[in-house]
């Protein structure tokens, strides 16, 4: 009987976990064409082409398929790993949610300036600096490694420290997350002045992709950029800096297959070295 159960709660969780990534990316792909149509009015590098956007989400289609078990990871073990606690709902729902996001960002924070010092981590994050043409979409140029990688550094621990506080509350954190990395990447001439200080905006986070060597390893915090002031890496952009961007050991329009095989040639001939 308890196998039985675990059977059930197992199936459940994955049905939960379809129908909440699918909505949360329903939501953001709305997000995603009303950035587009913002990036067509105010860009901040006009001349943008269609090309690299569909390649962007090709890599967004590689890394829901080849990531999941990263993401499967966290909703069916969520209950299980995390301390049941009450769904929070009214302003104590606000309040949950932002810290909810905070302890994710500091979490990603400290793991993202490890991608930019050690290469092994760096071979897995090029990826989604490569690209040349920074747009919303980019924010899906990822790597699909860092689904299982980031569940391990970065939501787990989230998981221990905060608790699970129900699928509806995780379907808020996500759906916040999304809107977040669609927002910071978008190519967009957007300054949020003093508030760009506190929240993630696309003239501040351009910064962390900029090609320029002062500018890179700044602005590493995903959501809220005071922890990069706080732990001495914020940059604060010129009125009408916006840099441009992308990686020299990358191209931003090399191949599909290119791009997937590459970690696997940086670490290959690291091991070769004496």
């Amino acid at each position: 009987m308890e196998s039985e159960a675990g059977m059930i709660l197992w199936f459940e969780n994955w049905e939960q976990l379809l129908w909440d990534d699918g909505r949360a990316t329903a939501f953001a792909l709305i997000g995603l064409a009303a950035l587009t149509a913002l990036e067509l009015w105010i860009p901040a590098e006009p001349g943008q082409g269609w090309r690299g956007r569909g390649r962007n989400l090709v890599y967004l289609a590689l890394f829901k398929v080849l990531g999941l078990g990263g993401i499967a990871f966290w909703f069916t073990f969520g209950p299980i790993l995390g301390v049941a606690r009450p769904e929070p709902s009214g302003f104590e729902r606000v309040a949950f949610v932002f810290l909810n996001l905070l302890t994710i960002d500091f979490f990603f924070y400290w793991y993202h300036r490890a991608q930019h010092r050690f290469s092994f981590l760096w071979a897995i994050h090029e990826l989604h600096h490569a690209d040349a043409e920074l747009n919303a979409t980019t924010g899906y140029r990822t790597y699909w490694l860092e689904a299982p990688v980031q569940t391990i550094l970065v939501m787990t621990p989230t998981l221990l420290l905060f608790g699970w506080r129900g699928s509806t509350h995780g379907l808020i954190v996500l759906t916040c997350s999304l809107f977040f990395l669609l927002f910071a990447h978008a190519n967009l001439r957007l300054s949020l002045g003093p508030l760009g200080s506190w929240i993630i905006g696309p003239q501040v986070h351009r910064i962390h992709h900029s090609r320029r060597p002062e500018e890179q390893n700044r602005n590493f915090a995903q959501y809220f950029p005071f922890l990069d002031r706080l732990f001495g890496s914020f940059y604060a952009p010129g009125r009408d800096e916006y840099p441009r961007t992308g990686t020299e050991g990358l191209a931003s329009d090399a191949s599909i297959g290119r791009a997937m095989f590459q970690p696997f040639r940086i670490w290959a001939a690291s091991f070769r070295r004496p």
